[in-house]
């Protein structure tokens, strides 16, 4: 049910209506912009758990010192350091990159009626261009987290791994794939991913989902 301005998904069920759910229209070019007040949480958070985890390695560290022929301090140390050290590292980053989220005033997605442009990558995608969008659940999110998108093509994009939404991938993104955050912003994810997969089928592209429950169709 769609035209070249308009996408109809299904409304999202409630407490107060759980059944025959009506159709919502999603006008386009749809603008999404971040939550503020989540975004600086999502920092405070993260940063916090930085800040420990920089506290337990100095912790290990200065036990180790400490007790240098205690054994069993040496192992604790050991076990604690890999984790932590991930911890301190990606906390302060993921922080830096909620408030930097958090101070832009323009849109960082804009889905079109043939395209995605997600500035947050700098980079734009025709839906033409698109040979498989997944939607992703995470258990940390308690929902959708990201759409990961297989293209039929190399484009040009920039990947960060300290962007909440993209944590579970660190390692260098792939030319032909993209992974676009839907968690943080202003138009819920369960409504963006119905959008997003509506396009793609539209253009011929496949849609799965992983993780979770299966989108209207």
């Amino acid at each position: 049910m769609m035209d070249t301005e308009t996408v109809w998904v299904t409304g999202l069920a409630t407490f107060a209506w759980t059944y025959a759910v009506p159709p919502i229209s999603v006008g386009m070019p749809l603008e999404v912009r971040t939550r503020v007040g989540l975004q600086l949480l999502y920092a405070f958070v993260a940063f916090a758990a930085g800040l420990v985890s920089i506290l337990v390695i100095i912790v290990a560290i200065w036990l180790a010192t400490l007790y240098p022929a205690e054994w069993v301090t040496w192992v604790v140390a050991l076990s604690c350091l890999p984790l932590s050290l991930v911890g301190g590292i990606s906390g302060p980053a993921i922080a830096w990159n909620c408030l930097k989220d958090a101070a832009r005033s323009d849109p960082v997605l804009i889905v079109r009626a043939d395209g995605l442009e997600d500035r947050r990558a700098r980079a734009m995608i025709p839906w033409a261009a698109v040979s498989e969008a997944r939607m992703v659940y995470s258990y940390a999110v308690g929902g959708l987290n990201h759409v990961h998108l297989t293209l039929r093509m190399p484009v040009l994009a920039q990947h960060n791994p300290f962007r909440p939404g993209t944590l579970g991938y660190p390692w260098r993104r792939r030319p032909d794939a993209l992974q676009v955050s839907v968690i943080l912003l202003d138009v819920k994810a369960y409504t963006l991913a119905q959008v997003v997969a509506a396009l793609v089928k539209r253009h011929g592209g496949e849609v799965k989902v992983v993780g979770g429950p299966m989108l209207p169709g």
